[in-house]
C-alpha cells in the first residue's frame, strides 16, 4: 500500500521581534486507507528536536530547544489520521529559536515521519520496526520587524 502525505505550515507574514511566533502545522493523509502516524519529530507533538530548517535571510538559525531522549513508543505517541484529512498543531517558534530582524524568515519542517502504520491494530511498533516517510512540503516565508508595520 502507497502512503501518501504531505505538510503544509501557515502563518502570518510578518512577525514583531521579541513577540510569539505562531505557526499552524497540518499534515495531510492523501492515501485511500487510515494511517497511524507517529507523532515523534513532528510539530505534532511541539517541538522537541531539530525538525526544522530556519533561516534568516539566508542565515541559518540554530536549535536552541530542548533535545529528548526515545525508547519504545507507547500507543498514544500516534495519531491516527483518516483519508482526505489532517492532523493538526500549532506553536511558538520563538520558544526553540532566537530569531532576529530579517526581510525574509525561512521554516521548513525536514519532512521525515518516524513511523506510519497501516493497520492500527499493530501500534506501538517497536524501535526497531519502524517504517520511516518523507513528507513533501512547501517552506514558509515570513519577516521579523522591530515594530508591527501600520
Amino acid at each position: 500500500m502507497a502512503v501518501s502525505l504531505k505538510y503544509s505550515l501557515h502563518g502570518k507574514s510578518s512577525y514583531v521581534l521579541g513577540k510569539p511566533i505562531l505557526i499552524a502545522f497540518d499534515l495531510e493523509n492523501s492515501s485511500s486507507t487510515d494511517l497511524w502516524i507517529l507523532k515523534w519529530y513532528t510539530p505534532l507533538e511541539g517541538i522537541k528536536g531539530k525538525i526544522f530548517e530556519v533561516t534568516c535571510d539566508g542565515e541559518a538559525i540554530p536549535y536552541e530547544g530542548r533535545l529528548v531522549k526515545r525508547g519504545n513508543p507507547a500507543e498514544d505517541d500516534y495519531v491516527l489520521v483518516h483519508p482526505g484529512s489532517s492532523a493538526h498543531a500549532e506553536f511558538d517558534l520563538s520558544e526553540a529559536y532566537s530569531l532576529r530582524e530579517c526581510k525574509e524568515c525561512r521554516l521548513k519542517f525536514k519532512g521525515r515521519i518516524h513511523d506510519v502504520v497501516v493497520d492500527g491494530q499493530h501500534i506501538p511498533h517497536a524501535a526497531d520496526q519502524h517504517v520511516s516517510v518523507e513528507v513533501p512540503g512547501e517552506p514558509l516565508l515570513f519577516r521579523i520587524e522591530k515594530v508591527p508595520t501600520k
